[in-house]
């Protein structure tokens, strides 16, 4: 049953899409996934429609109905993306054979390519990356002081939104807030960090992406979830690499062999390692190693056309806790392939991108979205995702996809913002500019 402040929130949102300006367009669901709980929805037909489901019909309504921009040049990662979902869709209907099977993949046809392609239309440029940056920080402000309520009381203040709870481990407050798990809560704002911190590098606003830093490593913390803190750590290990960026394919050989050697001179098998994960108490790095072990006992079982299910390959392995096993086990070894390639291609495409002559600012925030990347790749080992999450990821999907659009996109929007603030140019004339060099008019500077 959704409450009447969610759906007083949610119209709200609604309205706002329509009516903000097309730079904030995307504002209205940077706010949904902080703050509406992911179970509220309506019911039509036994047809579910979210908070952030509900907003993606009215986004993609304004869109078409205004024609809001010109086509998008489709390039090989956004074909990689509808690959993806398109072939998971369909191993998923061939597996169940039913017709609620085929409604059901219709509805992540929707949310997934309707959403990649409507923030692909929004991120036309760095400053819209730097827009959506300026959003994450202004909502992880107002949610730390949320956060810390309940850190403190126990009382989650997003109770009165939805079903939301406060889980006890151990004596300690698991925080929540509006997420439908803690993990979730933790892994958001853990891969928002470091786009604040390439933020912080790259505009002057010094200290509001200080003050989100420092709210996103407190919410995490207070989630008191291993897979969160663990993820965390390892981006901002990342960070710190940023001058050694460019031995990142030297770097990644060396961790496959690495990986391939303490298989072969460890008892057990070098996926044991995350059993003994465990941050914080009561961790279950346990289960995690068990699930990923029993998949690739079970992987004649999944490859073709995945399974139906998985709780009788032992106690507790109904859920699947892994994003990578979830992908074999819903879309088979296709799917799992398909998916696999899509993150190194993001992996490699950004980080390349990062060693453009471009300003050192600029590097430093695609680096950071290179970062964050990394951090959803460390995370799937942990968690499937589910709630609001989701369009966090899919919003950096897009922003890789706008990466992909183009070899001389960043140089050109390098230029543009030199030459405006060398000359002092308002940001209309930028704009202008920017929209010259999008309809095929290269803007010519002086």
């Amino acid at each position: 049953m959704i409450t009447q402040p969610a759906i007083a929130l949610i119209l709200a949102l609604a309205l706002v899409t329509l009516l903000v300006p097309r730079k904030y367009f995307l504002l209205p669901y940077v706010v949904a996934a902080c703050f509406v709980p992911a179970d509220q929805r309506i019911i039509v037909a036994d047809l579910d429609f979210t908070a952030l489901r509900i907003l993606l019909v009215v986004g993609l309504l304004r869109v078409v109905c205004a024609g809001d921009g010109k086509p998008l040049k489709y390039n090989s990662f956004d074909k990689l993306v509808i690959a993806w979902v398109v072939v998971g869709a369909i191993v998923y209907v061939l597996q169940w054979g039913t017709f609620a099977a085929v409604i059901n993949r219709s509805g992540v046809l929707f949310n997934v390519i309707g959403t990649y392609w409507l923030f692909r239309k929004s991120v036309t440029n760095l400053e819209d990356i730097s827009r959506i940056g300026r959003m994450l920080a202004v909502c992880a402000l107002v949610m730390v002081v949320l956060v810390a309520i309940e850190w403190t009381t126990g009382q989650n203040p997003f109770v009165v939104m939805g079903r939301v709870r406060t889980v006890v481990r151990q004596g300690e407050y698991r925080c929540q807030a509006s997420f439908p798990h803690s993990i979730m809560l933790g892994l958001f704002w853990a891969t928002a960090i470091p786009l604040f911190v390439g933020l912080w590098k790259a505009e002057g606003r010094k200290w509001l992406y200080m003050a989100a830093t420092a709210a996103g490593v407190f919410i995490v913390v207070a989630t008191r979830s291993s897979t969160p803190l663990l993820t965390l750590l390892i981006v901002l290990g990342f960070l710190f690499l940023f001058r050694y960026r460019r031995y990142g394919r030297q770097a990644a050989w060396c961790a496959v062999g690495m990986t391939v050697a303490l298989h072969i001179v460890m008892k057990a098998p070098v996926w044991h390692l995350i059993a003994r994960v465990n941050m914080i108490g009561g961790s279950t790095g346990w289960h995690r190693y068990h699930l990923i072990n029993e998949a690739i006992n079970h992987l004649s079982e999944w490859a073709v056309l995945g399974t139906r299910g998985t709780a009788h390959w032992g106690w507790g392995l109904h859920d699947i806790t892994n994003q990578y096993i979830l992908e074999g086990v819903r879309g088979g070894l296709i799917t799992l392939v398909l998916f696999v390639v899509l993150l190194v291609r993001a992996v490699a495409k950004v980080g390349a991108a990062s060693l453009r002559r471009i300003s050192p600012g600029h590097q430093w925030l695609l680096w950071a979205i290179c970062v964050s990347i990394l951090g959803h790749c460390v995370s799937f080992f942990g968690v499937s995702y589910f709630g609001q999450i989701i369009l966090l990821l899919y919003m950096t999907f897009a922003i890789v996809g706008w990466v992909f659009s183009d070899p001389k996109a960043l140089r050109i929007e390098e230029a543009l913002i030199a030459y405006h603030r060398e000359h002092g140019k308002d940001s209309g004339q930028l704009d202008r500019h920017r929209q010259l060099e999008h309809t095929g008019h290269p803007a010519r500077l002086p």
